[in-house]
């Protein structure tokens, strides 16, 4: 089998954090158009089964990143260069707007939402050290999934997007209800952009992209195989 074309990376890229984006983000909205709130287990699922899919179906073409944070964490111990991470992350968020854009359209302003955002404990907002904290620890222990499945070669064979997904949904199922559980920079701002919550993207940047990037160098120092370095 040939070299996969970098288009067709990017492309793949794309049309995987498009999915995310649209199935999860959408989940909650139509979860919501009665007025009530999506349940969480809904909330988990969808982003869980939508990720083990796309991953699955990436996975050979360009890695199954589906996530700026991954893509990072994957530089961070060079794994992939400078240029094919950034055009990676370009890819990502445009796949991520242009769902976000479509479920715009679709549901109109009245309707819209599916934004990770902080929730409360004891009915105090999360402050923005506390956002980031549980962004860092959701992220890590997802990427470290993510060395766990689909990087290291002692893994069991396709099982990489299974472990992943299960991996999001499990997050979402505890940080839900605190951060939205974003672990991803690309499904927090595909929809930000047009739910007025650009402002809190730097937590949604600042805590996934740590946690995973501590995730892979841990994983990579202390458990990967030399073979697989």
């Amino acid at each position: 089998m040939g070299e996969v074309k970098m288009e067709s990376k990017l492309v793949a890229e794309a049309i995987g954090t498009f999915a995310l984006t649209f199935i999860g983000a959408g989940a909650i909205i139509v979860g919501s158009l009665d007025g009530g709130s999506t349940p969480l287990l809904t909330v988990a699922m969808a982003h869980g089964i939508v990720l083990a899919v796309v991953v699955s179906a990436t996975m050979s073409i360009s890695g199954g990143h589906i996530n700026p944070a991954v893509t990072l964490a994957f530089l961070a111990i060079k794994k992939i260069d400078s240029t094919t991470a950034v055009a990676y992350i370009v890819a990502q968020l445009v796949g991520a707007v242009l769902a976000g854009g479509l479920l715009f359209t679709i549901y109109g302003e009245a309707n819209f939402g599916g934004t990770p955002a902080p929730g409360s404990i004891g009915g105090e907002v999360l402050e923005p050290t506390q956002v980031i904290l549980v962004e860092v620890v959701l992220t890590f222990l997802l990427m470290f999934a993510v060395m766990g499945t689909a990087v290291d070669s002692r893994a069991p064979a396709g099982i990489a997007g299974l472990g992943i997904g299960m991996m999001v949904a499990a997050d979402i199922l505890m940080g839900g209800p605190l951060t939205g559980a974003a672990m991803n920079p690309a499904r927090h701002l595909g929809t930000a952009l047009f739910d007025g919550l650009v402002g809190d993207a730097w937590m949604y940047w600042v805590g996934p992209v740590l946690g995973a990037a501590l995730a892979a160098l841990v994983y990579n120092q202390f458990i990967l195989e030399e073979d697989d370095e």
